[in-house]
């Protein structure tokens, strides 16, 4: 029997969803933010400290 008009000769393939590989992309690239993140120094001091150097001059 004839392949009929409305179906193909050869079937398509079933394709592959391409959520799996996104999703890894996605949580390797949160982790790898995360990662970056936590080693800016983001420390401040809590005061300006400054020191009186007029009295350090030698003296003439």
């Amino acid at each position: 029997m004839p392949p009929s008009r409305l179906q193909p000769m050869y079937p398509s393939r079933r394709r592959r969803s391409m959520t799996g590989p996104l999703l890894v992309v996605v949580l390797l690239l949160i982790v790898g933010f995360l990662i970056y993140a936590s080693t800016i120094d983001t420390e401040v001091p809590t005061s300006r400290i400054e020191q009186d150097v007029t009295n350090a001059l030698p003296a003439r």
